[in-house]
């Protein structure tokens, strides 16, 4: 019988353990796509960085990795990688990345957000990976960033993500 009424208490104490590790990453996902909007519709910041010909800005502590190139530079942080894919081909307004994630993902999306002004497009992706983590991918026009995040950095990461995204300039 004390099992019983074990199991009967406990029951509401996971749900809510539960229920609150699912608000945190809610919490972080809607600030999150908050945050790359606000930077998706302000101004660009300045490249501080270079990768062949590729200009594009880099937080502070982000290191690009030597294995990088125009097409393909990879940076991070203390904990994460983050992979920029440059296609030059394709024009601030290009949907390409977007419609490949919803050929593709469709189904795993668990938040996603569109953002379009003057004659740009962009937007912002979360999708699982894992039990504690999570994909973001992070496009505007011919850009795409995307990492795997801990669950308490989707917001900053969505936001520095877009940074970078919004930055990249290419010298022809």
């Amino acid at each position: 019988m004390n099992r019983s009424w074990l199991r009967i208490l406990l029951a509401p104490l996971v749900i809510i353990s539960l229920a609150g590790c699912s608000a945190s990453v809610e919490n972080q996902t809607e600030d999150g796509i908050q945050e790359a909007k606000e930077v998706f519709q302000g101004k660009t910041i300045k490249p501080n960085e270079q990768v062949e010909k590729v200009q594009f800005y880099v937080p502070g502590g982000f290191a690009i990795q030597e294995e990088s190139d125009e097409s393909n530079i990879v940076l991070s942080d203390d904990h994460e990688s983050f992979v920029l894919f440059i296609n030059p081909n394709e024009k601030e307004d290009s949907h390409l990345f977007y419609d490949l994630i919803l050929a593709e993902k469709k189904d795993m999306i668990l938040a996603e957000e569109t953002f379009e002004q003057n004659g740009r497009f962009g937007f912002v992706a979360l999708l699982p990976s894992g039990e504690e983590h999570y994909e973001i991918i992070v496009s505007s026009g011919g850009y795409k960033l995307s990492t795997i995040s801990e669950k308490n950095k989707i917001a900053d990461n969505m936001q520095q993500m877009m940074e970078i995204v919004r930055s990249v300039k290419i010298d022809k």
